[in-house]
């Protein structure tokens, strides 16, 4: 099970758990999908970011165009991943946060909370 919490610029936040197949989201709205957090601003893309299960830690995917934007994969330590456009980073125990940045404003912050566990083929094969 994967727990997300999140926090928007605005200061909305919330919480939500994930198993297998689930997908949180967070985009700009009025896509044919709603994302799980919305933001109404011609910036973001409507699928900005992207987290879902995986491996031994959660996939974060960068579906955020360009637009000043940056999204970042921070540590506890403060040590940090960036994402280019289109590409997805994993969660591990140490990195767990996931920020999205457009011209220096945090529009989201992201943490999220696993317990460590083998890769997808290895909980297959313990099924």
């Amino acid at each position: 099970m994967i727990t997300v919490t999140w926090k928007t610029a605005d200061g909305e936040t919330g919480e939500t758990q994930l198993s297998a197949d689930d997908k949180w989201t967070f985009g700009r709205t009025g896509g044919a999908e709603a994302p799980t957090v919305g933001v109404d601003n011609p910036l973001v893309s409507r699928t900005a970011l992207v987290i879902r299960d995986s491996g031994p830690g959660p996939v974060v995917f960068r579906g955020q165009r360009d637009n000043g934007a940056t999204v970042a994969l921070v540590s506890l330590i403060g040590s940090v991943t960036w994402l280019d456009e289109g590409t997805a980073g994993n969660l591990t125990a140490e990195e767990n946060r996931v920020e999205l940045t457009i011209d220096g404003e945090v529009l989201i912050t992201v943490d999220v909370d696993f317990d460590q566990r083998g890769t997808v083929v290895e909980r297959q094969q313990t099924e």
